[in-house]
């Protein structure tokens, strides 16, 4: 017969753990987490530096789209809006079109900002999630997710200024998709590590 259970209290059959979203307590009496509700809130605090970073990019997300917003009327009637892998135009288009790349890539970069405040949500794959690794893997997400949002926010200050003509596109969203592709490397090999 199963295991009655009050509140968060772990049990030892992984099926009914899951089912009631509980702590599971497996044979060597260690304690996971096989659902989200089942995990504990986070109690680390985030460095100095990840704080810095994630608002830095938030505000600099921002403040580049107000400025580029506000320079649409006074650019030409047609401005490249996409471009080949080398750097060349390959579409024109009216400046308007970059509301809604701008709204698109805004939301994304504040959407996964906001999503740093829920690390219990986070998919942790790589491994088992137990109560001696849980604040770490909680850490790790939230600097990963913060890595995150700044090389985004690096690849769409990059494509606008490179619409607006500030800069030429190539070779630096390459750059940028590449820091992102390292920081998630990194971060996902530290995950499997923990």
């Amino acid at each position: 017969m199963p295991e009655k259970t009050t509140d968060n209290e772990p049990v030892s059959d992984y099926v009914q753990a899951r089912r009631l979203g509980v702590p599971f307590r497996n044979g060597d009496g260690a304690l996971e987490y096989p659902t989200m509700r089942s995990r504990p809130q986070p109690d680390f605090t985030l460095d100095q530096f990840h704080r810095l970073l994630l608002i830095g990019s938030l505000t600099i997300a921002v403040l580049y789209t107000v400025w580029m917003v506000a320079r649409i009327p006074s650019m030409p009637d047609q401005v490249p809006m996409h471009f080949a892998a080398d750097g060349s135009v390959n579409r024109y288009g009216s400046p308007w079109e970059i509301l809604g790349m701008a709204a698109v890539m805004l939301a994304a970069i504040i959407g996964c900002a906001v999503l740093t405040r829920f690390p219990r949500t986070y998919n942790y794959g790589l491994g088992k999630v137990t109560e001696d690794n849980i604040q770490a893997h909680y850490k790790n997400g939230v600097q990963m997710m913060i890595w995150t949002v700044a090389t985004v926010t690096l690849i769409y200050l990059i494509a606008l200024g490179g619409i607006a003509g500030d800069w030429p596109i190539s070779p630096w969203v390459w750059v940028g998709l590449a820091a992102m592709l390292a920081s998630q490397g990194f971060f996902i090999y530290r995950m499997s590590k923990l």
